[in-house]
């Protein structure tokens, strides 16, 4: 009997060495497959309600689920031809008229660092730096039109995958619930719903005061009489989706593009800057966001900094709402072993 539990645990052993020697051995093309379904996931996640409705007036599944995308597709394509040549021509015209000023901020630092001792040498103008940038940025993005077909196979096929997860979402639930104990199967619909419901509930609240960031800064702006204030305003409603990271970022294009006006409206651009976000912070997120979706401050910048040093800018996206995932799942598991403790 000693010798049967031995053999079995060496073969539990090899075999788990060799499936982390091939998810290591193979694990691009693993993160690709998983990106598909990830993304397939989030869509059919994202659209299920909106299919469910659909069904109710009498569609059939698969009619419902085709029309949710298309309409999902038609409101972003609607969305970029809407904006996008407009955000195109005004960065054009926002970089050349900060290009001076950069110029001549870096001028004076580098006078201001002379004065120590420290002698930068000039390597061009930034009109230099940036055309030259354009062009590397050119040339790699020349070189990368294979992997951007990639990406764009990956998005088209995570697409049509998830138009088959809409049609078959009640057939897969119930296979996911069979490959569970009986006795787990209330507690993971349970742990399953209350993570949408969270994380829906924190995508609207996200977007909502994303929305009212971006409509008060681009009013103060006008107001203000600061040039291009509808592309500073939306640059500022589409980095409030960053946390803490963004809204500094998207400071910064407001503040060289007031500072030719003079030093009184850059002060007063910077006060409504940081009025808007003291607004959002202290009353319209609150107001947007659901108690049982906020999160804790140090938790959000935890998980900001660890997965922002993981993954980029997707781990600075995702990192709060992984979070408020992470945290409605831990308290349904809580929930439920209370339950059955009784």
């Amino acid at each position: 009997m000693m010798e049967i539990s031995v053999k079995r645990l060496a073969g539990r052993l090899l075999l788990t060495a060799g499936l982390a020697v091939f998810v290591f051995r193979y694990r691009r093309e693993l993160w690709s497959v998983v990106t598909v379904f990830a993304l397939a996931g989030a869509f059919c996640v994202m659209l299920a309600p909106l299919c469910a409705r659909l069904e109710r007036r009498g569609l059939k599944p698969g009619t419902a689920a085709g029309l949710s995308l298309l309409l999902l597709l038609f409101g972003i394509g609607l969305a970029f031809s809407a904006f996008i040549p407009y955000l195109v021509t005004h960065s054009v015209g926002l970089i050349r008229r900060i290009t001076p000023t950069m110029n001549s901020l870096l001028g004076r630092a580098s006078e201001m660092l002379a004065q120590f001792g420290v002698h930068i040498e000039p390597t061009g103008e930034l009109t230099r730096l940036l055309a030259s940038s354009m062009s590397s940025l050119t040339a790699r993005l020349a070189r990368g039109g294979v992997a951007f077909a990639a990406q764009a196979g990956r998005l088209t096929f995570s697409i049509v995958l998830a138009y088959y997860f809409l049609c078959e979402r009640q057939l897969i639930l119930g296979h996911m619930l069979l490959l569970l104990p009986l006795r787990w199967r209330t507690a993971f619909l349970e742990a399953m719903q209350g993570c949408g419901n969270a994380v829906m509930s924190y995508l609207c609240g996200v977007l909502k005061t994303s929305a009212f960031v971006g409509g008060a800064t681009f009013l103060g702006l006008m107001l203000l009489g600061v040039r291009d204030a509808l592309l500073l305003g939306l640059f500022m409603g589409v980095f409030e989706l960053l946390p803490y990271v963004g809204p500094i970022l998207a400071s910064i294009p407001i503040l060289l593009s007031t500072l030719p006006q003079g030093l009184y409206p850059s002060l007063l651009a910077l006060a409504l800057v940081i009025a808007v976000q003291q607004v959002e912070g202290s009353f319209v997120s609150p107001y947007f966001t659901a108690s049982s979706t906020s999160i804790d401050p140090l938790t959000a910048v935890v998980s900001v900094f660890v997965l922002g040093s993981l993954f980029g800018l997707w781990g600075i996206l995702l990192a709060v709402p992984l979070a408020v995932t992470a945290r409605s799942l831990l308290w349904s598991i809580r929930q439920s072993r209370l339950q059955m403790s009784r």
